[in-house]
């Protein structure tokens, strides 16, 4: 009883166990098993000042900080897909803004053509670099060059003729 208390004294202050050092000696024989203890506990003696649970901790924050650094990754992996998700999102409400406003353009053309038989209405939208676009130049811009972001925008212009050979006049030089 005396031998198996020392036993189990000696295991406890040796610590926890790595569960690939079990696998690698399980398959050795006692006498194999007895002779590698010995050269350990040999090499040990020179360590005997070292608190072995020190160890034991600096293995587990070793494997804390893995387990940090992976999560890590995953977050910022997870944020450039949210920045590529939104960014997809801003070029589709974009697209579907001037897909509306190309429909609602076309529209006024045709109702200000049926209200006035010779005169012509157009709807410009208007950018931060204060060019006018019109029908003729959206239409004929590249598709790549077509999509703007909304922040470019500043406003919508009527343009207006009333006679079909007459040059158009904005609305605002208009009177009355």
């Amino acid at each position: 009883i005396a031998k198996r208390d020392n036993s189990t004294r000696k295991i406890q202050e040796l610590g926890s166990l790595p569960t690939a050092e079990v696998k690698n000696f399980s398959n050795l024989s006692s006498r194999a098993l007895m002779k590698k203890l010995h050269e350990v506990n040999e090499g040990l003696k020179k360590y005997s000042h070292v608190n072995k649970k020190a160890f034991d901790q600096f293995v587990s924050f070793g494997q804390q900080r893995e387990d940090l650094l992976n999560r890590q990754k995953e977050m910022e992996n997870g944020a450039d897909a949210i920045k590529r998700l939104i960014e997809s999102l801003d070029r589709q409400k974009d697209e579907a803004i001037q897909n509306t406003f190309r429909s609602v353009r076309r529209h006024f053309s045709e109702i200000f053509k049926e209200l006035v038989p010779r005169g012509k209405g157009e709807l410009i939208i208007k950018t931060k670099d204060d060019d006018a676009m019109s029908d003729d130049e959206i239409d004929n811009t590249d598709e790549s060059e077509k999509v703007i972001s909304l922040s470019q925008y500043t406003g919508v212009q009527v343009k207006v003729s009333f006679v079909s050979t007459g040059e158009g006049h904005m609305m605002s030089q208009l009177s009355g």
